[in-house]
C-alpha cells in the first residue's frame, strides 16, 4: 500500500527467508508494552535485543523506551563511537552536550562548563558559581567561585580535613583553626611537631621535650634529656644533650653545650665552645666564644671572656678579660679593660684600657681610664685616675712588675685636698731593726730651701699651680748619699721626697743644736 494505516492482530516479522528476523508486537501478554525485537538465531522465541516502550499514560512523551540485551551491549558505530555494556559507558572520541559547552570531552579530558577542557576534569564556571561533591545524605563539599579568590565550604560537618594514607594529617575546623598533624587543634595554626618555616625550624628541638623551645635551623639538634631550654638562632644549643636551664639567644650560640647549665648565651657564637660549664652569661658577639669549662662568669660585649676557663669572673666592655684563661675572681669594666690577663686573679678594673697589659699580676685595683694600664705581673698595686686635665696619660708613678704601690692622680694635680691629716700607723709592735738617725744638724745646715713651681712639662716654661716651698730632690740626694730614705730615687727619671722622713732629721738637728746651747750655757755663766 502507497499510504495509509495498517493494522495487524498479534505480531509482524519481517525476514530474509531464513533466521534473520524483525518482530513487533507485544510484550510476553503485558498490554500496553509494545517492543521490536531483532532475531538472529534458529527459535521464535530468541531475540538478540529487544527495544520496550512502556508505562505510556496516552499523554505525549510520558513513557519509557527501553533497550534490552542478554549482555546489555549498546553501540554506535561510525566515526565517532559509544558502547554501553554491563560495565559502563565507552566513548571514542568527544562527548559534548547540545549547546556545546555544558559537557565536553577532549583527547581524554573532560570539561565542564567548556568545550575545550584542557586537564583531566576542566570545570568553567562564572564567578558566584561552583561545584558541590555531595553522598546525597548528610555531607556537601562545596567550591565557590566568588569575584575574588576561592571558597571551599563543608556545608553539613563544618570542617576539612586532608588523610594521606588513610591517616588525617591536616585539618581547618570550624572555629577557622589550622592544625597540622592534629585534628582538634586549639590556635589558629596548631602544628605537632616541629616546623620548617623558609629554613628556620621551630619547635622543641630534639626530644621533644615540652619545656625546651627551639627556634633555627639545628638549635637543640642533639637534645635527649635537657630541659627547660631556649634555643633561638642557627646552630644555638646544637649539641646539647642533658644541660638544663639554658638559654641561647644568636647564631651558634652556645652551641657546644653539652651538660653545662643554667648558662645564658645572647649574640652570635656567645658562649659557642663551652661544654660543661655552668651558671655563665654572655652578652655579645664572641662573648665568652672559646671559653669551655668555667662557672660564673658574666661577659657583657663583643670578645669579652673570649678564652676564660676561670671562675667568678665579670667582664663589661669590648675585649674585656679577653684573653683571660684560668685567672679568677676579677672584674673588668671597660672596653679592653684587663684585656691581656691571663692568670692573673682577684684584680678590679675599671675604665677603658685599664690594667690592659697585665698578664699575670694579681689583687690589682685599677680605677679610671688608663689606670695601671701598663701593669704586667705587679701585684697588690691601686691606681685612681691617670689622666690629667688635657686628658694625657701622666700617672704620678706607673707600676709595671712592682707590687703594692698606691698612685692616687697625675702629674697635673695642682691641689689635693683632705679633711684631716693622714693618721700613719706607728706603732712599735709593727716595726724592727731600729737604728740611730744619721743625720742631724749638719745635714739641716746643708739642706737649701727654695721656693718653686711645678713646670707643666719639662720643655716647657709653663707653671702648673701657685708657688710653693720645698726641696730640690737631687741637693737632698746629695747630702744623702747611698741608700737614700727622703729622697725616692726608684725612677731615676722622676725623683721623689718623703717630706715626712725631714722631721727626725730636725728634731736630731734641734737636739743637737739644745745639747750646743747647753754646753756654751755651761762654760759662759
Amino acid at each position: 500500500m502507497n499510504s495509509g494505516t495498517l493494522t495487524v492482530t498479534g505480531s509482524v516479522f519481517v525476514t530474509d527467508g531464513g533466521n534473520a528476523r524483525i518482530e513487533l508486537g507485544r510484550g510476553d501478554g503485558v498490554a500496553s508494552t509494545p517492543f521490536i525485537d531483532f532475531h538472529s538465531g534458529a527459535t521464535a522465541v530468541d531475540f538478540d535485543s529487544r527495544i520496550i516502550a512502556s508505562g505510556g499514560t496516552g499523554t505525549s512523551e510520558a513513557g519509557t523506551l527501553t533497550y534490552q540485551a542478554a549482555t546489555s551491549n549498546f553501540q554506535v558505530a561510525g566515526i565517532n563511537r559509544a558502547t554501553i555494556n554491563s560495565t559502563g559507558l565507552a566513548v571514542t572520541g568527544a562527548i559534548s552536550s547540545t549547546t556545546g559547552a555544558n559537557f565536553a570531552t577532549s583527547s581524554g579530558n573532560v570539561g565542564i562548563g567548556t568545550s575545550s577542557p584542557a586537564y583531566k576534569l576542566d570545570i568553567v564556571a562564572s564567578l558566584g558559581g561552583g561545584f558541590n561533591l555531595s553522598n546525597g545524605v548528610d555531607s556537601t563539599l562545596r567550591v565557590l567561585l566568588p569575584t575574588t579568590g576561592i571558597t571551599y565550604d563543608n556545608v553539613n560537618y563544618g570542617y576539612h580535613a586532608w588523610l594521606v594514607g588513610g591517616t588525617e594529617r591536616a585539618r581547618i575546623d570550624a572555629s577557622g583553626n589550622v592544625g597540622i598533624g592534629t585534628s582538634s587543634p586549639a590556635k589558629k595554626l596548631d602544628v605537632a611537631g616541629d616546623a620548617l618555616i623558609s629554613g628556620l625550624t621551630v619547635g622543641k628541638g630534639a626530644g621533644a621535650i615540652a619545656s625546651n623551645t627551639a627556634v633555627g635551623s639545628g638549635a637543640l639538634n642533639a637534645n635527649t634529656t635537657g630541659t627547660q631550654n631556649t634555643a633561638s638562632g642557627l646552630n644555638a644549643l646544637l649539641n646539647n644533650t642533658t644541660g638544663a636551664n639554658n638559654t641561647a639567644s644568636g647564631h651558634s650560640a652556645l652551641q657546644n653545650n653539652t651538660t653545662g647549665s643554667g648558662n645564658t648565651a645572647s649574640g652570635a657564637s656567645a658562649l659557642k665552645s663551652n661544654t660543661t660549664g655552668n651558671y655563665n652569661t654572655a652578652v655579645g658577639e664572641a662573648a665568652m666564644l672559646q671559653a669551655t669549662s668555667g662557672n660564673d662568669n658574666v661577659a657583657v660585649g663583643r670578645v669579652a671572656l673570649r678564652f676564660n676557663t676561670g671562675n667568678e669572673n665579670v667582664a663589661v666592655g669590648n675585649y674585656s678579660l679577653g684573653t683571660n684563661t684560668t685567672g679568677t675572681a676579677n672584674t673588668a669594666i671597660g672596653a679592653s679593660a684587663l684585656n691581656l690577663n691571663t692568670t692573673g686573679s682577684n684584680n678590679t678594673s675599671t675604665g677603658l684600657n685599664s690594667l690592659r697589659t697585665n698578664t699575670t699580676g694579681g689583687s690589682n685595683t685599677a680605677n679610671g681610664v688608663g689606670a695601671l694600664q701598663n701593669n704586667t705581673t705587679g701585684s697588690g698595686n691601686t691606681a685612681l685616675n691617670p689622666l690629667n686635665s688635657a686628658g694625657a696619660y701622666a700617672p704620678v708613678f706607673d707600676p709595671t712588675t712592682a707590687n703594692n704601690r698606691f698612685c692616687m692622680g697625675s702629674t697635673g694635680v695642682t691641689n689635693a685636698y683632705i679633711q684631716v691629716a693622714w693618721t700613719v700607723v706607728s706603732d712599735a709592735r709593727d716595726k724592727t731593726n731600729f737604728a740611730p738617725v744619721p743625720h742631724g744638724l749638719e745635714f739641716v745646715k746643708a739642706l737649701q730651701p727654695t721656693a718653686y713651681q711645678f713646670r707643666t712639662a719639662r720643655d716647657s716654661e709653663e707653671t702648673n699651680g701657685g708657688v710653693r716651698y720645698g726641696f730640690k730632690a737631687q741637693d737632698v740626694l746629695a747630702l744623702e748619699g747611698a741608700n737614700p730614705v727622703i729622697v725616692d730615687n726608684e725612677d731615676a727619671d722622676k725623683l721623689r721626697m718623703i717630706d715626712t722622713a725631714l722631721i727626725p732629721v730636725l728634731v736630731k738637728a734641734l737636739q743637737e743644736l739644745n745639747a750646743k746651747f747647753d754646753a756654751y750655757v755651761l762654760t759662759h755663766p
